[in-house]
């Protein structure tokens, strides 16, 4: 079992029944290729989404570029997994292919990606494959070709801002029939070409907080003592934005305000993480906590008072003697529909799609990036007004229901796939 956004999901929980499906989409039988299995990050819990509320008259068949969390995650969903491994080069975690000289990219194209080509078009063929469904640019590079190639029609979807150039990006935006886009926000990044054939289809969850459960005991305990819980949930990357958040809370009351920030330490970034400790001593912030990466982070929305993610398009950062380029690629933050079907106030940055998720000043605060006098000005506001925080809250919570459901974000993706087939 998984948790979904519908609650813990399994295969006798898979699918509920629809009605008035269009004819185009019924008996349609839909691959999609995720070529980021590393983490079960915000772009693969959106696409679980999706694929385990599909109604029962299409079928999905999820193929993962390797084996491990993620490919994990959709077996226990009871979604149909198979593993299509691709080489070294194309399998490394993270940006290292744009460095690549024409003569590696031609060398890395005849002895891994060919082969996997060749995987992927012998599984449409032989599971009669109707529509591919890529969940990332690098998807539509490796299997773009191969879907044009049979003529089954592509869809990709564009969880985030443009995250680089060159040719990866140019294949995403040619290849697909369709593209998915999270919000109209990061529609900008894309050519006039591209966004005449793309549409936006929010992100969507199920009531979260529709079935009680525990909470954290230590951070009850503060709240009994009257503290506010100001919670991050969010992988501990730069573009995430921790640095602005310590700068924020060295001007707030530390006795009263205790954050927690809920997520994985990404390895290839402990250079940062020994920066932000380095930097949380010099301001004297201690009641800034990291609780690492959780299996079920419900308990810890369950024990908050508001939440803040103070993410970043674009800045450079000095760490140590390295100056370092911070490109985030933030599209519609999950955590901003959690905490607010929790019927949290949440307090967001004017990046991407967030707002277009926070209604500034009724669900929360949206402040400028990178702006740490505004991101404790919102923090302070809400922590010194409870009725503000239930206000907000509410509001959020019915926002989260009328435009950012499971049902919704369904219902977006199979219009996309009948304007295709």
């Amino acid at each position: 079992m998984i948790w979904s956004g519908m609650g813990w999901v399994g295969p006798a929980a898979f699918r509920p029944q629809a009605s008035g499906l269009d004819d185009k989409v019924a008996g349609l039988r839909v691959l999609h290729v995720i070529s980021y299995p590393q983490r079960m990050a915000g772009a693969n819990r959106s696409l679980l989404e999706i694929v385990t509320h599909y109604p029962p008259e299409v079928t999905p068949l999820v193929v993962v570029i390797a084996d491990g969390p993620v490919a994990d995650a959709y077996r226990r969903a009871g979604v149909p997994v198979e593993i299509i491994p691709v080489g070294p080069a194309l399998g490394t975690y993270g940006k290292a292919a744009l460095a690549w000289g024409p003569l590696r990219r031609a060398r890395v194209a005849a002895s891994e990606a060919l082969p996997f080509a060749w995987r992927i078009a012998s599984l449409i063929r032989r599971r009669a494959i109707d529509l591919v469904h890529v969940n990332d640019p690098r998807g539509a590079a490796l299997v773009g070709p191969v879907a044009r190639l049979l003529r089954v029609p592509l869809v990709a979807h564009m969880h985030g801002a443009r995250p680089f150039e060159g040719l990866f990006w140019r294949l995403f935006e040619l290849l697909p029939d369709r593209i998915l886009a999270v919000s109209n926000g990061i529609q900008s990044d894309l050519s006039p070409a591209a966004r005449r054939k793309t549409v936006t289809v929010y992100n969507g969850l199920g009531d979260v907080a529709a079935v009680p459960g525990p909470k954290i005991p230590w951070l009850e305990s503060l709240r009994a003592q009257g503290a506010v819980v100001v919670a991050v949930f969010a992988s501990l990357v730069p573009f995430k934005g921790a640095h602005h958040l310590i700068d924020a809370l060295a001007r707030l009351d530390r006795k009263r305000i205790v954050a927690v920030w809920v997520g994985e330490l990404v390895a290839e970034h402990a250079e940062y993480h020994d920066w932000l400790a380095a930097r949380r001593e010099a301001l004297g912030v201690t009641n800034f906590v990291l609780a690492g990466w959780q299996a079920d982070p419900m308990p810890f929305y369950r024990s908050a008072d508001l939440t803040v993610l103070p993410s970043v398009s674009r800045e450079t950062l000095t760490i140590g003697d390295r100056t370092v380029d911070v490109r985030g690629n933030e599209g519609l933050p999950m955590t901003h529909i959690e905490a607010m079907y929790h019927g949290l106030p949440v307090v967001g940055t004017a990046i991407s799609g967030v707002p277009e998720l926070i209604a500034d000043g009724e669900t929360g605060f949206v402040v400028p990036p990178g702006d740490a006098v505004a991101l404790a000005g919102a923090i302070e506001r809400l922590a010194g007004d409870p009725a503000l925080r239930r206000q907000f809250g509410a509001a959020g919570r019915a926002r989260a229901f009328a435009k950012f459901s499971t049902e919704t974000q369904v219902a977006g993706v199979l219009a996309a796939y009948a304007r295709v087939r």
